[in-house]
């Protein structure tokens, strides 16, 4: 049977033949901040690893698709060199375009089997392989940690995401709906058109109110709301969808002489969210075997995607964090408190990042450090630099001793990144913390709203959404080189802040007040997105 789609297919002769999917139907590329070398360092020094700063480093992203992710860091790290392979050629020339327009030497795009491509002898601080491991054959799987295990750097750090057991059985069961309807099909549009007409099929069919019932439309919801119908495509439909548990992926890493190391959403791995009856026994499980925990974590959450770190076997990895370690690094986050903040001592307050767990702070700086990153979002702060401003803030409230000062901070702030309220960077790019005189965004913003692609990148390599024109084009203009009067002339400036809009009447003088004001709001929208450069 087959269902009646809202999209028209065109005949199936015209279906294009070619060896890679994803240059049948394109994948939607969006950079990746979990992907991020200021990431993956972080984690590993907590660790003990002394990775490799991103100012100048060596990765490799494999599956790079069109190099969306590798962009930003290739403009953020001028001193460092990046590379992406992946099997797509079109992927790879959009890419190579943008590459060429931006002038970033340092990034090499390149159309690679896995299996027969040699990286050459220099080793990579970094590799990264997203959204690839279970959507290739047993033999790439092999591929990947056989170059992991040749190539990865003796403190490098690999990233490798993939479908987790046993959480992912139940996207699979929708999969396998999914492919039933499209059994015998070969032209991709049609195939795609039958994929979304069963899952609209489900969402209004589906009997009852049984547990089974609630699970499906709860699944169907998530899959037609929020997902783009290409990933539908190379993921629920694609012929190759390996899901493997967390202990059998260290197995596999294994055999090439790799190591857990962590998760890259490092609050993944925190058990405090755990029901008081278990808690314990998770805490106990993580000190001795730490993979035990994150498998019976994984039955607890039923987590289905995981982004695991490796390292190479022979590192010793310290998996109690010493709080003094962050220290060296730096602070993020988009912290707020309910309430106002009292920083006199003993005083508790509480804050949270949101949508994510709270935590309580009763000592005056880490009490004031959380108000500076909030105030700061999302621009990074040197740990250093941010003690040293909170104790300014803390100037005449009594507390003990400036030691008592940055051990609690140090506490404070790796409590925060385990609960995912903040996190902690190594050499991060640098975000703008105000508007400035001369408001400068990057160079990749900039050709992205001139080739008026949907989705903006931010300075850290975020998604960004700016869908009003207006405020597109004023962000076309900010290169660094237009003041506030600059910018107030420019006419691409008056049409995007609503100039011939204004209520404020014919006084110029109001008009003009009116403009100003409305630039102002702007600017610091961007500010606050992400998209402003230091």
């Amino acid at each position: 049977m087959r269902l009646e789609g809202d999209a028209a297919v065109g005949p199936a002769d015209t279906t294009p033949h070619a060896d890679c999917a994803y240059d049948v139907v394109d994948y939607p590329g969006h950079p990746r901040p979990q992907t991020h070398p200021d990431v993956l360092a972080a984690i590993a020094r907590l660790h003990g690893l002394p990775a490799a700063s991103p100012r100048r480093c060596r990765y490799l992203e494999v599956g790079c698709g069109d190099g969306s992710n590798l962009l930003p860091l290739a403009l953020a790290y001028p001193d460092s060199s990046f590379i992406g392979v992946d099997l797509s050629h079109k992927a790879i020339a959009r890419g190579e375009r943008m590459r060429v327009q931006l002038g970033l030497d340092n990034l090499l795009l390149q159309v690679t089997d896995l299996g027969s491509w040699e990286p050459g002898p220099v080793p990579f601080d970094f590799i990264a392989a997203h959204g690839f491991y279970s959507w290739v054959p047993e033999a790439v799987r092999d591929a990947l940690m056989r170059l992991c295990r040749e190539h990865l750097a003796a403190a490098g750090v690999a990233y490798i995401s993939y479908n987790a057991m046993p959480g992912c059985h139940i996207r699979r069961m929708i999969a396998q709906m999914l492919r039933a309807q499209v059994q015998g099909i070969e032209a991709p549009e049609l195939k795609l058109t039958q994929a979304i007409a069963m899952l609209k099929f489900l969402d209004a069919g589906v009997i009852g109110d049984t547990p089974y019932a609630q699970l499906v439309r709860h699944e169907v919801a998530s899959l037609v709301e929020r997902t783009d119908p290409a990933v539908v495509f190379h993921d629920d439909l694609a012929e190759i969808n390996h899901a493997v548990s967390i202990t059998e992926f260290a197995a596999h890493a294994g055999a090439f002489d790799l190591a857990f190391l962590g998760e890259a959403d490092y609050f993944e791995m925190s058990e405090e969210a755990a029901p008081p009856e278990v808690l314990g026994m998770l805490r106990a499980m993580g000190a001795t075997d730490v993979l035990r925990k994150e498998q019976y974590l994984d039955f607890l959450k039923g987590r289905r995607f995981r982004q695991t770190l490796l390292c190479r076997r022979n590192q010793s990895v310290q998996r109690v964090v010493e709080p003094r370690l962050v220290l060296g690094l730096h602070a993020v986050g988009q912290v707020e408190s309910p309430g106002p903040v009292d920083l006199a001592m003993g005083e508790p307050v509480s804050f949270r990042a949101p949508h994510e767990a709270a935590f309580s702070v009763d000592h005056p700086v880490p009490k004031a450090a959380m108000q500076l990153l909030g105030e700061r979002w999302p621009a990074p702060i040197a740990v250093g630099e941010l003690l040293e401003q909170a104790q300014v803030r803390c100037m005449g409230i009594e507390r003990s001793d400036a030691v008592a000062d940055v051990e609690a901070l140090a506490r404070t702030l790796l409590l925060g990144f385990r609960l995912g309220v903040l996190s902690l960077l190594c050499d991060p790019p640098p975000v703008a913390a105000e508007v400035g005189p001369m408001p400068c965004t990057s160079a990749l913003v900039r050709a992205q709203v001139a080739q008026m692609q949907a989705l903006l990148t931010s300075v850290r390599g975020a998604v960004v959404d700016i869908p009003e024109p207006a405020a597109r084009e004023l962000l076309g203009l900010l290169d660094g080189s237009h003041d506030r009067s600059a910018l107030l002339l420019d006419v691409g400036a008056r049409l995007a802040l609503g100039v011939d809009d204004l209520s404020a009447g014919p006084d110029p003088t109001q008009r003009a007040a009116c403009l100003e004001q409305r630039l102002e709001e702007a600017l610091l929208g961007f500010r606050r997105l992400g998209l402003l450069k230091a």
